[in-house]
């Protein structure tokens, strides 16, 4: 099975927060396949910045990098679907997130994520695992 861990994944089992179990699962499930976003990264130093560990962003994405099987472009493609997933979920859904489920949607990836606006996507269009919240 193929998953993309949205940032908020990403971030539950760096720091141990709602979800980390989950994630945790997955890594340890040799039938998984996991992959990220390029988007992820900045998102990844945003909230390593808010905490005051920017300077850990380098050495951490790069743990990612080793134990993640991908890390996926954001393309023409991805834009377009993004577009698509915009419109189908009828509300406010950020472009960055939107980025991300279309990544996931295209690669044919479970969308994991702790996000309650990716639900406005109809299931047909995206796989989803929402982890518990903060």
């Amino acid at each position: 099975m193929r998953y993309l861990l949205d940032s908020s994944a990403l971030l539950a089992h760096l720091f141990g927060e709602p979800g980390v179990n989950s994630v945790r699962k997955l890594f340890h499930d040799p039938q998984a396949v996991i992959e990220l976003s390029v988007l992820s990264a900045l998102e990844l130093f945003t909230a390593l910045n808010a905490r005051g560990q920017g300077d850990r962003f380098e050495g951490i994405w790069g743990q990612y990098w080793q134990i993640v099987d991908g890390v996926r472009a954001v393309d023409e493609a991805v834009a377009a679907k993004a577009v698509d997933l915009r419109r189908a979920a009828g509300r406010r859904l950020p472009n960055g997130d939107a980025l991300i489920a279309a990544t996931a949607a295209l690669a044919g990836a479970t969308l994991v994520h702790r996000d309650p606006h990716f639900s406005a996507i109809p299931p047909a269009l995206l796989q989803q695992i929402e982890l518990p919240q903060k």
